[in-house]
C-alpha cells in the first residue's frame, strides 16, 4: 500500500513501487530497509540498513526492500542535522541498525516517526536561522501562496529585482528559487491526490499545464510514474 505522510519540514513516502528511473531533486532523502539496502552513488556502491542521501544527487531508489523513506527539505534544522550529525560532507552515508524490521501493512504516521527520531535524535521541525526576506518567501511558498508563479513574478510581489531575489534566495538556501517553487508545487498535487482529488484537478489547481506535465515532472523528480502508483494503488 502507497502512503504518504505530511510533516512540517519532511514528507514520509511509503511505497509500493520497487524500480526507479535514475532522478534528481533537491530534497534530501533517509532510506529505511527491511534488511540490506544498495544504492551506487557517483560509481561506488553504498550499503545498510539506513541509507542518507544528499540533495541534488543523481541516483535510483536503492536495491533492497525499503520500508519507508522520507524527502527532507533542505532549509529545515533536520537536514542540517542529516548533514552535521551523518553525512559529514559526504554525498551519501549508509548505517546498520541492530534488529531493523518493519511491517510494512501496520505502519502508521507516528511510529515511522519514533523510528526516524530513535536513529536521528530529536531534532527542531523548522527552518534554518536564514535571511528574514527569505523566511518570509518560504514561508508563503510552503503555504502554496504562489503555486505556479514565476520567479519574476516573485520579484515584483516583493519588490526585488529577478536577478537580486535569484541570487539573495540561492545564497541563503543553496538551492534555486526556480526549483524550490517547482517542489512544492509538486507537494501540493500529492497532497490533494492523497486526499481524494483528482489528478486532473489537483495538477491544474496547482498550476501545472495539464495532468501529463505534472507526470512528466514527477518522473524526473522521482523516477517513477504517477500513472502507475494510482493505477496500483486503486488495485489494492
Amino acid at each position: 500500500m502507497f502512503k504518504l505522510f505530511f510533516e512540517k519540514t519532511y514528507v514520509i513516502v511509503v511505497p509500493s513501487f520497487k524500480d526507479t528511473l535514475v532522478h534528481r531533486h533537491n530534497m534530501l532523502h533517509v532510506f529505511f530497509g527491511n534488511g540490506n539496502l544498495s544504492v551506487n552513488v557517483d560509481g561506488k556502491d553504498v550499503c545498510g540498513n539506513v541509507i542518507i542521501l544528499e540533495n541534488d544527487i543523481e541516483h535510483k531508489a536503492p536495491d533492497g526492500e525499503i520500508a519507508f523513506f522520507l524527502f527532507v527539505d533542505p532549509t529545515s534544522h533536520f537536514a542540517e542535522v542529516l548533514r552535521e550529525k551523518f553525512l559529514k560532507g559526504e554525498p551519501v552515508a549508509a548505517f546498520n541498525l541492530a534488529d531493523a524490521r518493519f511491517d510494512k501493512s501496520a505502519l502508521t504516521e507516528e511510529s515511522i516517526k519514533k523510528n526516524v527520531f530513535d536513529f536521528a535524535g530529536e531534532v527542531q521541525l523548522s527552518k534554518l536561522n536564514l535571511d528574514e526576506r527569505i523566511l518570509q518567501i518560504l514561508n508563503d511558498i510552503d503555504g502554496f501562496k504562489h503555486l505556479g508563479s514565476r520567479v519574476s513574478e516573485l520579484a515584483d510581489k516583493y519588490s526585488y529585482s529577478e536577478s537580486y531575489l535569484t541570487h539573495l534566495f540561492k545564497n541563503e538556501t543553496g538551492i534555486a528559487l526556480k526549483s524550490y517553487l517547482l517542489m512544492r508545487q509538486f507537494e501540493y498535487v500529492w497532497r490533494e491526490v492523497m486526499k481524494g482529488r483528482s489528478l486532473t484537478e489537483a495538477s491544474l489547481d496547482a498550476g501545472f499545464s495539464s495532468p501529463s506535465h505534472f507526470s512528466d515532472v514527477c518522473r524526473k523528480l522521482t523516477g517513477i510514474s504517477v500513472t502507475k502508483v494510482l493505477e496500483k494503488q486503486k488495485a489494492q
